[in-house]
């Protein structure tokens, strides 16, 4: 039994000048194959679900702290103080003399209400990556508002509350962003770029559509503003004859083309007749002017 040749260089050349390979299977091709990600929708999900990595360890450490420093009559450089805020809304001592002065103030209900929020923006980069169709669109879109708006709210608040004067003025007093809030400001920035990825295509379909309406109105005011302006035509009115006649006594009616008679109730009452229609040649001319 031989073993087949392999096809040499020169008929490379030959046949085509290059040959036919199969397929390189990569880990990325396998990872596409297994979680079917809707085409053109990688980018906005890869922005939710890191935004919602940026945003998670906001719910375990602080995003900025308040330091007292020592006045200049005591020396000293070592803080006297320093409270601890997190975003959503536990506030702690978590100087030195955290053991002596015990700060520890918690907020249950804003904390379930980040890991909810947190939950909805996982969930909303999955239905944006794995449904087809508008629904899918519309559920990323909704889940990343809410998540994006939760974490901006928290911010503002904490934020609030660090530059009020209710922690003292500015002197002797520090305030510092931690590493923790660096990355949710992070997470604002990419949730709202997400946000935009998925949405700028229906608002340009709702934009192009509002705008086909204005146009379409627009079209209509102005065929009907010309004639609004000339006003309606005014026909000329119709002019009908009326001939007024005495009947001699005991003479009967006669019915004329063009003229019908009244009501006759005996000798010398009269007949009155209305016709549009013009005299017929051979009539009676008596019949048109008045007696």
């Amino acid at each position: 039994m031989s073993v087949p040749e392999q096809p040499s260089s020169r008929h490379v050349a030959e046949v085509g000048g290059t040959a036919l390979s199969a397929p390189v299977d990569t880990a990325w091709r396998r990872l596409r194959s297994r979680v079917p990600v809707v085409r053109g929708r990688l980018v906005g999900t890869v922005l939710v679900l890191a935004g919602v990595l940026c945003a998670a360890p906001t719910a375990i450490w602080p995003t900025h702290t308040i330091s007292y420093l020592p006045l200049p009559d005591v020396g000293g450089s070592a803080p006297v103080q320093e409270i601890a805020f997190w975003s959503w809304g536990r506030i702690a001592n978590i100087g030195v003399d955290a053991g002596e002065n015990r700060l520890d103030l918690g907020n249950p209900a804003g904390l379930l209400l980040l890991g909810v929020a947190l939950l909805v923006g996982v969930a909303a980069g999955a239905c944006y990556a794995l449904r087809r169709g508008s629904d899918g669109v519309l559920l990323g879109i909704a889940g990343t508002s809410w998540l994006t708006g939760h974490v901006s709210a928290d911010l503002g608040q904490t934020a609030g509350r660090l530059w009020s004067d209710f922690y003292g003025g500015t002197e002797g007093i520090w305030r510092a962003t931690t590493v923790v809030g660096l990355l949710q400001l992070a997470a604002i920035a990419m949730l709202v770029a997400a946000f935009v990825v998925m949405g700028w295509r229906p608002v340009l379909r709702v934009l192009a559509a509002a705008a086909a309406m204005v146009e379409e109105v627009a079209r209509r005011v102005r065929r009907r503003a010309p004639v609004e302006e000339a006003g309606p035509a005014e026909s000329e009115p119709r002019v009908g004859i009326a001939t007024m006649r005495d009947v001699d006594p005991g003479r009967e009616p006669v019915v004329r083309p063009g003229w019908s008679p009244g009501h006759w109730s005996g000798g010398g009452d009269a007949g009155v007749g209305f016709s549009d229609d013009p005299p017929q040649p051979g009539s009676d001319p008596a019949r048109f002017r008045p007696r």
